[in-house]
């Protein structure tokens, strides 16, 4: 069963929902990967009807050329 770091390598630059199967330190570590997409709306959309899932994205927060302000 792949790790989280794992499934974040296999699909740069998209949305993943993970269904979690393995926990360290009360954090998501291992899981099997239920959906993915560029679109983060239709990850949200496709699984909306699981529980339990951790969605994140595989990538950097901002791309280069873009800041953040708060």
């Amino acid at each position: 069963m792949p790790n989280i770091e794992q499934l974040i390598e296999q699909h740069p630059k998209e949305w993943l929902a993970i269904a979690v199967t393995a926990e360290k330190d009360g954090r998501p570590a291992g899981g099997e990967l239920v959906y993915h997409s560029k679109d983060r709306g239709e990850v949200w959309r496709k699984t909306k009807d699981r529980k339990r899932l951790y969605i994140v994205y595989a990538g950097t927060p901002l791309e280069k050329g873009y800041v953040a302000a708060f």
